[in-house]
């Protein structure tokens, strides 16, 4: 394998185990040797991809977000009727309340953002790009879909992104199946959107 491959490979899995263990553990609780162990690395290959922790779990949360914008993005575009985007919206966001609590995970960097600030600056650009992007889809999905007179975008993304973030957290709290919360999701989209033409299992 070419060396610049092994070396994308190799930072892609200790990406990937370090989410895995940042959602089981919590911040605090993961070690770089944790982390390399669950790789299938020694300690030294984590510090040749990521200087840190700190760097490490900026990579773990870009991933997370590009591959979040991704799918949403995806579902939005995925067919010409509402229902049957409504119908794939509702299956994206059921794979992410099921993908682990991830908004925990989120105020646990904000809270440690205060002693690490390099990690408040990148997590609020992050957030900032994460949300102008969000409010494309919306937009996008509104001028599509939505009944006269349509939403404010912005307002309705940032509704949007508050719901997701609360019913994340009142799953961890109160167990709730997947599709539950994804119901209760997307019946507030329909709402906002005044849409009368529901996917089948999204207006529970």
């Amino acid at each position: 394998m070419p060396r610049a491959e092994q070396k994308i490979r190799t930072r892609s899995r200790l990406i990937e185990a370090a989410g895995q263990l940042f959602l089981a553990h919590g911040i605090e609780g993961v070690s770089l040797d944790a982390v390399a162990d669950a790789a299938g690395f020694s300690k030294g290959a984590v510090y040749a991809n990521f200087t840190g922790k700190e760097d490490l779990l900026l990579a773990v949360w870009r991933e997370h977000f590009a591959a979040k914008r991704m799918r949403l993005a995806d579902s939005v575009a995925s067919a010409d009727e509402a229902a049957a985007v409504l119908g794939a919206i509702h299956a994206t966001m059921t794979a992410f309340f099921a993908a682990g609590p991830w908004a925990l995970l989120q105020a646990e960097i904000r809270r440690r953002s205060a002693d690490w600030p390099r990690l408040a600056g990148e997590l609020a650009a992050l957030e900032a790009e994460e949300l102008n992007e969000m409010k494309a889809l919306v937009s996008g999905f509104l001028q599509r879909f939505a009944a006269e007179p349509r939403p404010d975008p912005a307002e309705m993304t940032e509704t949007l992104a508050a719901l997701f973030d609360g019913l994340v957290l009142r799953g961890v709290v109160a167990p709730v199946a997947p599709e539950r919360l994804a119901d209760r999701f997307m019946s507030v989209v329909i709402a906002l959107a005044g849409l009368d033409r529901l996917a089948p299992g999204a207006s529970r």
